[in-house]
């Protein structure tokens, strides 16, 4: 009987813990900066800017329009941005420390852990992102 209620205690941790969407990352992020593999911070076109990421409870990522008309500047495309065209991004976490990120058709898992009121994003390429939480 004993090693039953082990084994229901665990599967019930297991499917507890399995997927869902971690309450933490719900709010508005401010992005700091990112680091790359080295720990260096990178100084490229998206430090110092404040560019936001909204994860909201029922699992949608909303990107900074900002970010978004400095993206295509960037790239040498001048007209206004259009709305209808931006892309719809969906989130979820597992464990609490891998969240994915979906796309269209695509879709990338990560690495996130906190620090204080800090979001820390980890890369496979060893790169790091930091995001502060938006009162």
């Amino acid at each position: 009987m004993q090693i039953f209620i082990v084994f229901l205690s665990l599967t019930i941790l297991a499917f507890s813990q399995k997927t869902g969407r971690d309450p933490r990352l719900v709010g508005k992020w401010v992005i700091l900066f990112s680091k790359d593999a080295n720990g260096e911070i990178i100084k490229d076109e998206f430090y110092g800017e404040s560019y936001l990421e909204t994860y909201t409870k029922d699992g949608k990522l909303i990107l900074d329009a900002q970010f978004l008309r400095d993206d295509l500047k960037r790239n040498g495309i001048t007209e206004p941005l259009e709305f209808s065209l931006i892309p719809t991004f969906s989130w979820k976490t597992m464990n609490n420390e891998t969240i994915e990120i979906f796309a269209s058709e695509d879709s990338r898992q990560n690495r996130y852990g906190f620090s204080g009121d800090t979001l820390i994003f980890g890369y496979s390429n060893g790169y790091m992102r930091y995001l502060l939480k938006r009162k």
